[in-house]
């Protein structure tokens, strides 16, 4: 699998093309579920797991359901020194949106991930959501003792701006603290904004956020990265009764759609795939956090581990002529 060595000067990991995403690890009595797509993932050359304190706290009863799955299962498979873990906290709590990035809100994340994880260290731990008007000065210290306690590995954030990641950056190198090395944002060949996804606290790419992450060669772990099943659901040609249910079917991206179904067809290949080979393709890595609910998603989705294309390509992809 294509994969990115992440170093500091404690820890080196390795991190593969394609992440599995557990945010619809919603319940408590699922475990043979989630295990057997695990098993597979793991099966198929995977190693690294994304999930977050926060999920899933929209359902019933989801409270530390995905965190505490994923934990069992590292447990019974006694596989924690093989498997990658990222895990999100400081979001806000899900009625009550208000910060959470002080260092109070941010122990007890930690420490309940690390619990529900039956683990002693997070690989990746992602600050979830940003802040600006809390100071980097304020943020970057406790990641700093987090760090430096052995809990977490390597410092990331999610829904952060490239600006808002080179300011903390700066303090962190000037005051010898550990910095932010990745990032996870909105990122698929799909076009999305917070305006179109309905969360003014979402970061997704865009044109300069990608000259930034190229200019910096900054990996990044792209969440949607198949556009919540736009591409999949829409090339089947039930365009009429998905359509309005999709948040991502504008303009640009309906026409993007048509040269998905087209390399679908020219390659054999399936149109879910398609958009992960095009991640796989930037100038800078990005891992696609993807998410399934049956196996053969799963096998489909695998296929993409290895796929790039080349730069004809993807000025097809891009370009809406």
């Amino acid at each position: 699998m294509l994969s990115h060595v992440l170093k500091n000067d404690r820890y080196e990991i390795k991190i593969p093309s394609l992440t599995f995403g557990t945010a619809n690890f919603e319940r408590q009595d699922s475990d043979e579920t989630y295990f057997s797509l695990l098993d597979k993932y793991v099966e198929l050359g995977g190693w690294c797991i994304d999930t977050a304190r926060v999920y899933c706290d929209w359902v019933e009863d989801g409270h530390n359901a995905s965190e505490s799955a994923v934990g069992r299962w590292l447990q019974a498979r006694a596989c924690r020194d093989k498997i990658l873990i990222s895990t999100k906290g400081g979001h806000p709590e899900w009625d009550v949106w208000e910060p959470r990035l002080g260092r109070a809100d941010l122990e007890k994340d930690l420490g309940e991930s690390l619990e529900c994880l039956k683990t002693d260290y997070i690989d990746i731990y992602f600050l979830h959501r940003d802040d600006p008007d809390v100071p980097v000065e304020e943020i970057m210290p406790v990641l700093n003792d987090f760090y430096q306690s052995g809990r977490i590995h390597f410092i990331g954030v999610s829904n952060w701006t490239a600006a808002r990641i080179e300011e903390a950056n700066r303090f962190a190198n000037e005051n010898g603290l550990e910095p932010i090395r990745i990032s996870q944002i909105n990122y698929s060949l799909a076009h999305a904004s917070a305006d179109m996804l309905g969360d003014e606290s979402l970061i997704c790419m865009d044109t300069k956020e990608h000259a930034w992450y190229r200019k910096n060669n900054f990996p990044l772990m792209a969440f949607s990265p198949q556009a919540k099943g736009f591409f999949a659901k829409l090339a089947k040609g039930d365009t009429a009764n998905n359509l309005p249910e999709s948040q991502y079917a504008s303009t640009a991206n309906l026409a993007r759609l048509a040269k998905v179904k087209r390399i679908a067809d020219q390659t054999g290949m399936p149109p879910a795939v398609v958009p992960l080979g095009y991640l796989n393709s930037q100038p800078f890595f990005v891992s696609s956090v993807f998410a399934v609910t049956k196996l053969w998603q799963l096998e489909e989705d695998m296929e993409a581990q290895d796929l790039k294309y080349d730069e004809k390509t993807l000025a097809f992809m891009e370009n809406m002529l």
